[in-house]
């Protein structure tokens, strides 16, 4: 809601009023009838919007003042205009008076003057200021004697009191900080204020607090708890009602006591007697004070506690410790405020043989001729860093032994490792090898785990892939496509093959549901795995892959050896071949009763023959454009009939796929939609229906199809809505979430219908349908139709004819 009047407060002028509120001082002006547009009053309400303050009707015999009080921008300063409309007025006769606080007044100023307004600064000790005014008539000659116009007597009086000014600047708060409280302070208070708000800065960057606290007896005071680490400076202002003073100036920044440090990041045996210790740097610290004991229980009160006071860096190497001892350290943080908390408990030993070495190397399996890499990690017990390595190694139980030196710094100095050319031994060599490390004392730990390491040569694969006549594949000009593979050496045995048939370019081609689809280069055409342990032999066929004439493929075969060893080996070939272009059809009846539709596809040459090596498929389009597969891979012949439970009830649609088992060529053909006409919603389910070949064209004696099915032929009512999955993330930074969406869409429908009472075979499948568990498909005469869960609710009047159905359905996956 637009605000429409405003209140004058102390330090106001017109133009930063106007500039507020959108708006000009001459507006300001006209709307108010303010006379001087350099003179407001304190507590002047100025209308922001509406029609100009229309002049003085006055015919009184008095002025009116309409204006009356503080100066904005002033202490001492007292304003006032008044109204007065006749004619012949010479001037105005003002009085001001002041009063100091014991009853008494005294004149101010006794003047006139030719405008309507006037102002007085009263002085110093002044508690309180009146004014009245008397309009002065001009004289005219009557019967040759002057006489005035008019006569007017004195306004009526009008007072204001100081006790009403704004609160004044108050002056720099004291600020102590005692522990993790801060208090703000001020004494001898006179502001003429109730109470003081005081603002709290944190680290010179951002309002930390804001507080107010009420004056009693010329004095407050604040409290707040702050957080250790940091430093504070506290400003304030007199408050009194809705009026503020200024700010007074920041007083000096004061710290509190220093955080606890986090950590001992680093606490490590230097030498056998001595201990290096390191920590983070804590903000406003001067020095550091470290503690340490044998036991660590006696940080919890003992005169065995050791204390190294005054240290002024973050890092202290301590000395002349005894070897073969455990050592407690902790450390916090001084300044002149006091000193933090102790921080986390470290413990060195000193001179402690170290754990045994994690090991491992860059393979188990190693073929000959390639470098083996033998690697193991320090596990120091007192931190310090590896010094020495010993290293035993058996190579088909030849012992070798190494000692290897540590780098004294970098990265890796706690690490290790040792290369074998495995070039010097042949297939089937046996790597058996373990190592101790030592730290600072000198002394060797524990034996690694023996990690052991077999030799192998490097496995070969002869791959052969042939055509339909045995002869190596150049140029495919039809299926199958004949692969074979032997490994090699006698010594590792396959333990399974992985073939891919990879495009060498990309193309566009029909996919076996005859939609177009982009093929890129390097995409796997074909990728099938055989778990075998003998010689590869298979045969790629039309139904294993689509290949595009006049592209060239690449075979490639992996074979798995018992060794862990991998062998590739790859052909490349190109395709050419005729690629027949076949045009599908399909003939459709509908089952009136159950609403099926029985389809028989076909595929003819020319001359209207049956085409052989050929294959077919039939799908349905659905109502959004998608396909459902009804049959696939079926026979050509005239005697292939497909049941569909489930065509849409205004017309039947339908794509004939038909694939080549020569070369995988496919053709798609999209039936023109077969009218159903059906105006009921229909409920099917606990179904079972089947294909059938039959030349006969008389009734068979098993339904194709069979199960329970409900028709809603009354007039329905559908309310259809669908709820994408979607989040809305909110993130600092942004204007707006982002939105991220599923895949899910959360279709639903909600069917109302109004049956007959005498229905008594609907009825019945209703309550049927309402105690099923399981999914039903829903079809209603739009078009659409889906798996779905239903929840039907109905009941029944005593004295209504018709009795009210409801079916909540809720769109679930499902099959054909």
């Amino acid at each position: 809601m637009a605000t429409n009047t405003y209140t004058v407060v102390w330090g106001d002028t017109l133009s930063h009023i106007a500039l507020r509120y959108n708006t000009t001082v001459k507006k300001l002006v006209e709307l108010n009838n303010i006379a001087d547009p350099n003179f407001i009053v304190v507590g002047q309400v100025l209308k922001l919007t509406g029609t100009p303050t229309p002049a003085s009707t006055n015919k009184t015999s008095k002025a009116t003042v309409n204006v009356f009080g503080l100066q904005s921008n002033t202490t001492r300063t007292v304003y006032a205009t008044w109204s007065w409309d006749k004619s012949n007025t010479e001037n105005y006769k003002v009085m001001w008076y002041y009063g100091t606080g014991d009853g008494v007044w005294f004149v101010g100023n006794d003047s006139t003057v030719t405008v309507k307004q006037s102002t007085y600064t009263a002085p110093n000790n002044a508690t309180r200021v009146k004014f009245k005014v008397k309009p002065i008539s001009k004289k005219r000659t009557v019967n040759k004697k002057e006489t005035s116009y008019w006569t007017a007597s004195w306004s009526t009086e009008k007072t204001y009191s100081f006790s009403n000014n704004p609160p004044s600047t108050p002056p720099v708060p004291s600020v102590t900080i005692k522990d993790y409280t801060l208090t703000a302070e001020l004494d001898n208070l006179d502001v003429n204020g109730t109470t003081i708000q005081f603002q709290i800065v944190k680290n010179d960057s951002s309002v930390f607090k804001t507080g107010t606290a009420t004056i009693k007896t010329a004095h407050v005071y604040y409290s707040c708890a702050v957080t250790a680490g940091s430093e504070y400076k506290v400003r304030c202002r007199a408050v009194r009602g809705k009026i503020y003073s200024d700010w007074s100036d920041y007083s000096n920044n004061v710290g509190t006591i220093p955080s606890t440090p986090t950590k001992i990041s680093t606490c490590r045996a230097e030498s056998e007697t001595s201990v290096y210790l390191e920590w983070p740097v804590v903000k406003n610290a001067k020095s550091y004070d470290i503690e340490y004991v044998t036991n660590k229980n006696y940080f919890e009160g003992s005169d065995q506690i050791n204390s190294i006071d005054g240290i002024e860096t973050t890092k202290y190497t301590k000395t002349g410790l005894s070897i073969g001892q455990e050592y407690f350290f902790r450390v916090r943080a001084v300044n002149d405020s006091g000193h933090s908390g102790w921080s986390p408990i470290r413990s060195v030993v000193l001179g402690k043989g170290p754990a045994s070495p994690t090991t491992w190397s860059s393979t188990t399996t190693a073929i000959s001729g390639e470098p083996l890499t033998l690697y193991w990690v320090h596990n120091a017990e007192d931190d310090s860093d590896q010094k020495a390595a010993k290293l035993e190694i058996y190579i088909n139980g030849v012992l070798e032994t190494h000692t290897i030196t540590a780098p004294t710094s970098g990265d890796k100095k706690n690490t290790g490792s040792f290369v074998i050319q495995t070039s010097n031994y042949a297939e089937g060599a046996k790597i058996q090898w373990r190592v101790r490390t030592s730290g600072i004392s000198g002394e060797f730990g524990d034996w690694s785990v023996e990690r052991t390491v077999d030799i192998y040569a490097p496995p070969t694969l002869e791959l052969l892939v042939t055509d339909i006549e045995d002869l190596p594949l150049e140029t495919l000009t039809c299926f199958p496509i004949r692969v074979s593979a032997i490994t090699g050496p006698a010594t590792q045995k396959p333990i399974g093959y992985h073939i891919t048939v990879t495009a060498n370019e990309a193309y566009e081609t029909v996919d076996t549901t005859g939609n177009a689809r982009n093929v890129t280069k390097g995409e796997d055409i074909y990728s099938g795995y055989f778990d075998t342990n003998d010689v590869l032999s298979v045969n790629l066929s039309a139904n294993d892959m689509d290949l595009e004439n006049n592209i060239s493929y690449t075979i490639t075969c992996v074979a798995s050896m018992d060794s862990g060893l991998t062998v590739e080996s790859n052909v490349e070939f190109m395709v050419a071949w005729s690629d027949d272009f076949y045009e599908p059809n399909a003939e459709i009846g509908i089952d009136t009763d159950n609403l099926s539709a029985s389809i028989r596809p076909y595929c003819e040459d020319e001359n209207g023959n049956i085409i052989d090596d050929v294959t077919l498929s039939v799908y349905r389009r659905e109502f959004d454009g998608s396909f459902t597969e009804i049959a696939k891979n079926l026979v050509n012949s005239d005697s292939t009939f497909v049941t569909d439970p489930h065509p849409a009830l205004d017309y039947a649609r339908y794509r004939v796929v038909a694939m080549s088992t020569l070369t995988g060529a496919v053709s798609y053909y999209d039936v023109p939609g077969y009218p159903v006409g059906e105006k009921s919603a229909v409920i099917q389910w606990d179904e079972d229906w089947s294909n059938f070949d039959s030349t006969n064209s008389d009734e068979i004696e098993t339904p194709s199809w069979s199960g329970s099915l409900l028709k809603l032929p009354y007039n329905i009512d559908v309310s259809d809505s669908n709820k994408v999955d979607v989040a809305l993330v909110e993130y600092i930074g942004r204007k707006h979430p982002v939105t991220y969406y599923g895949t899910q869409v959360g279709s639903r429908l909600s069917l109302s219908a109004t049956i007959k009472k005498d229905d008594t075979e609907t009825i019945y499948a209703l309550r049927r349908l309402s105690v099923w568990p399981g999914d039903v498909y829903i079809r209603e005469p739009s078009g659409s139709g889906y798996w779905a869960n239903v929840t039907v609710s109905f009941g029944q009047k005593h004295k209504d004819l018709t009795i009210p159905v409801s079916i909540d359905v809720v769109r679930v996956e499902g099959g054909v």
